[in-house]
């Protein structure tokens, strides 16, 4: 089999043809390939997870912003059309940089919050509240954006960060689960009507989280992410014609493991999957200036 390098320089692909690159700290951001996945089957995904730095929501600001261009650096090396950050805490705070690097290249940036927030306005009646790291919660993107898209909802935000544990473990369902979710939803029991689960791991612990706050509209960003990707490419002409896709996978850091806990979020094991470094070059290439 050919490295994942050696599979995108021997397509010599034109630009529709290049695969979609997504990025998470670790694995959670394989909901978000497999909602692309189901939405857009034709489409080729070359997914990156920073393995080695994860996580990402306890790192501080300009740590993010630095992890994040340089995994996009690293895509852009390799050759993608479009780049989906799906990492809430990196789209917090490195969206809006990636996005004006990536308006200098042709290439479109899509991050998870603002299609999360736009599907919950669209369900909420009075008022929302937003679960997710503690970097996500900490940083405020939903609430601002929720204030600015939709003033007259109220808004409540909790950071769940052992959710991410517990997720990763496969401790979805028991009494584990379900005690940490009522301890941490505690705050927003009879509180609000929808919930934004601000975090890519969360959607394998709806059913804990449903069951601490009932009859709440659970809203995951990932199938919002991918519909709001399809709507950007469109309009960009960036849709491949092809019917079946290809998705491959690059860790920095235990490949096996990344394997074996992915295969609970994407679905099926994600293969092939290749280990590679970041270096100074990846930060260079997404920041680098280039001619209009």
């Amino acid at each position: 089999m050919l490295p994942i390098s050696g599979w995108i320089e021997e397509k010599k692909l034109s630009q529709a043809e290049l695969p979609i690159g997504v990025f998470d700290s670790g694995v959670g951001g394989l909901t978000v390939v497999r909602a692309i996945r189901a939405l857009m089957p034709g489409e080729d995904l070359l997914y990156l997870g920073d393995t080695a730095r994860v996580p990402y929501g306890t790192r501080s600001p300009a740590t993010v912003d630095r992890y994040a261009q340089r995994v996009a650096g690293h895509l852009t090396r390799r050759g993608i059309k479009a780049l989906v950050v799906a990492c809430n805490t990196a789209t917090t705070y490195a969206l809006d940089g990636l996005i004006e690097a990536g308006r200098r290249r042709g290439i479109p940036v899509v991050g998870v919050i603002t299609p999360g927030v736009q599907a919950a306005i669209s369900v909420c009646r009075e008022h929302v509240g937003v679960i997710g790291t503690e970097g996500t919660i900490a940083g405020g993107e939903y609430a601002r954006q929720l204030a600015q898209l939709a003033p007259n909802l109220k808004v409540s935000s909790v950071p769940c960060p052992l959710f991410v544990a517990l997720a990763e473990e496969g401790w979805t369902d028991g009494e584990v689960s379900r005690l940490v979710a009522e301890r941490y939803l505690a705050p927003l029991k009879d509180g609000p009507d929808t919930l934004i689960l601000g975090c890519t791991h969360y959607p394998l612990l709806t059913d804990a989280i449903a069951a601490a706050l009932p009859g709440v509209a659970l809203v995951d960003s990932a199938n919002s992410t991918a519909r709001t990707l399809s709507e950007t490419l469109r309009a960009a002409g960036l849709l491949s014609n092809s019917s079946v896709g290809e998705t491959h996978f690059l860790v920095t850091d235990n490949r096996q493991r990344f394997i074996e806990v992915g295969t609970r979020f994407f679905g099926e094991p994600p293969h092939p999957t290749e280990l590679v470094d970041l270096d100074d070059l990846d930060q260079a290439a997404w920041s680098a200036k280039v001619n209009e």
